[in-house]
């Protein structure tokens, strides 16, 4: 095979953090390479140097051949590299079809002149886009899907996609796997970063484990499992979750009846008990995301009412909805200002705070920051200093200590490795015991069959089905969720397992 990238020896640092020690990898053209570590690890730090977005300081890149050091995203992508990174941010008042090509030599047609050419791109690689539709106007997951497709416009011949599948339900991910098979079948060579290693196994050729930032090991997808990658990952054995069967009880913290929201959510009736985990799933265009933004005051209701504690409450808004105690950590949570520091990130002391109040508080912040893993040596520093998994953590952890009394999660695991994944189900778990009633919306059907204890599926902006765990799986979920794409044998309706 031809050789693409060598990287000997490679050490980086950030704020004088000695993050990669030594790193040492390659890639060849039409080989997909997936990397996995630990948050902090180093992965980001690693794609940052390969992607110009930070100097290394030692060591030697080259490039099909040539010494590469690029000083900038741009200098990269002249180099034939591109880059979605985890937590991308895109120009919510742009087009779908000028932010595919706002890469390209042809960012500066307009819309109407690039629309065409978008239109056939989305058709080729058989997923489901407006080009008319602004940015903003997406969900994460079609942002994701953006993005992927700004790759294949640029026609990068190096490819790093940072968790790009980690909002993504399984019919979405078939279909990223479908373009990156094109995309390798075209010469080019991608860097796959995930934490689901189910995935990495089914679409990589190779996988390389970083930890500590060194490469620990590298080995053929083909002759790895699931447990062993876990295994060197974490040095241990995962944890894993006993999956509920019982149910969660009958005190009610939330109803919802006849909810419709314009023509995206129709007639929607579910309850949530006091200590339930119920979850919530559906494909980024079944209404599933407009539900949930309705109850946390993002979005206005049409017609039906809303129950907290048995009594009616109107949520004008999300002040609205804090005052009710409902809270919400939305997809983008990992998206951070570069100010917070990582310490008012997991926790806001009130402006009457004393010094015992203070001290009380950050005691609180380290023990959290020890239990949930979070790869840093200075609580005072910013959350720009985290790595995409570990600033997730803190969002979802500031969450879970607020005292909500309904808290309502949009996929809280996204870029959270195997083992902080444990922490946040036990942590879960202890919420709910407290009578905190959980909405879990995921597109990781392993994780809320895991979970949950009944799981609702939103099909055509309708509530299809609300599954009791114990009588149900992964199988069943897909079904109600794809209607009849799944009943037809739709190849892109299930994520392939090997």
């Amino acid at each position: 095979m031809d050789l693409l990238l060598n990287a000997d020896g490679i050490h980086a640092s950030h704020d004088q953090r000695r993050i990669l020690k030594g790193v040492d990898i390659s890639l060849h053209r039409g080989e997909i390479l997936g990397l996995i570590g630990t948050n902090g690890a180093g992965k980001t730090t690693l794609m940052d140097v390969l992607s110009g977005a930070l100097r290394h300081d030692s060591g030697l890149i080259t490039l099909s051949g040539e010494k590469y050091g690029p000083d900038s995203r741009d200098e990269a992508q002249a180099c034939g590299v591109g880059i979605i990174p985890q937590n991308f941010r895109l120009d919510p008042a742009m087009t779908v079809a000028k932010a595919i090509y706002r890469g390209t030599f042809q960012s500066d047609k307009p819309h109407e002149d690039l629309r065409g050419p978008a239109l056939k791109l989305i058709s080729d690689v058989g997923m489901d886009l407006d080009p008319d539709a602004t940015v903003g106007t997406l969900i994460r997951a079609e942002q994701t899907l953006v993005e992927v497709l700004r790759m294949v416009a640029e026609e990068a011949q190096l490819v790093i996609m940072d968790e790009v599948a980690a909002s993504l339900p399984d019919h979405d991910v078939a279909a990223l796997h479908q373009v990156l098979r094109m995309l390798v079948n075209q010469g080019r060579a991608i860097i796959y970063i995930t934490h689901r290693l189910d995935e990495v196994r089914s679409i990589a050729h190779r996988i390389a484990v970083l930890r500590e930032g060194k490469v620990h090991k590298v080995l053929e997808a083909s002759q790895t499992d699931v447990d062993e990658l876990a295994f060197l990952l974490l040095q241990q054995k995962p944890a894993g979750s006993s999956r509920p069967t019982e149910p969660a009880g009958n005190d009610e913290a939330l109803r919802v009846v006849a909810l419709s929201v314009d023509d995206s959510v129709r007639d929607v009736t579910f309850s949530v008990a006091k200590g339930e985990i119920f979850g919530l799933l559906g494909t980024h265009q079944s209404g599933v995301y407009h539900l949930l933004e309705t109850l946390v005051g993002i979005r206005q209701s049409t017609s039906g009412q809303v129950f907290l504690h048995g009594r009616q409450v109107h949520i004008d808004g999300p002040e609205a909805a804090l005052r009710l105690k409902i809270g919400y950590l939305a997809d983008d949570a990992g998206n951070v200002d570069a100010t917070t520091s990582i310490a008012k990130g997991l926790r806001e002391d009130p402006p009457d705070a004393d010094l015992e109040d203070e001290i009380s508080g950050l005691r609180g912040v380290i023990d959290l920051v020890r239990r949930m893993r979070i790869n840093t040596t200075n609580i005072h520093g910013t959350l720009t200093t985290l790595s995409g998994g570990d600033r997730q953590k803190v969002s979802l952890a500031k969450w879970m200590t607020t005292g909500c009394d309904v808290l309502i999660l949009s996929h809280p695991s996204r870029g959270i490795d195997i083992g902080a994944k444990d922490v946040v189900y036990q942590m879960l778990n202890e919420l709910r015991h407290t009578g905190v009633a959980i909405i879990l919306m995921s597109s990781d059907l392993t994780e809320l069959v895991s979970w949950c204890h009944r799981i609702g599926v939103v099909r055509d902006g309708e509530l299809v089905t609300i599954e009791a765990n114990a009588n149900t799986n992964e199988d069943v979920l897909v079904y109600h969720m794809l209607g009849s794409a799944a009943a037809s044998g739709n190849s892109n309706a299930r994520r392939l397992k090997s």
